[in-house]
């Protein structure tokens, strides 16, 4: 006998998606992105993730690369 789900992360997934996609339509790509990622700043978990990778990207951007002689 199948179990009843509470929970269904595809089904999530899936009205994300879809919910998304409502959002972008009628906005030219380079548009939506760009609302996307003020989005993603805007939020306090996601924002400060994507800070912390560029903050590291940045730095790894300026260092000297390492040399592989042998």
């Amino acid at each position: 006998m199948k179990k009843y789900k509470r929970f269904d992360c595809v089904q999530m997934k899936w009205d994300i998606q879809q919910k998304i996609a409502e959002e972008a339509l009628g906005i030219p790509d380079k548009e939506f992105n760009r609302i996307q990622m003020e989005k993603i700043d805007k939020n306090p978990i996601l924002g400060q993730f994507l800070n912390k990778v560029r903050a590291s990207t940045k730095r790894k951007e300026g260092q000297k690369p390492i040399s592989l002689k042998v």
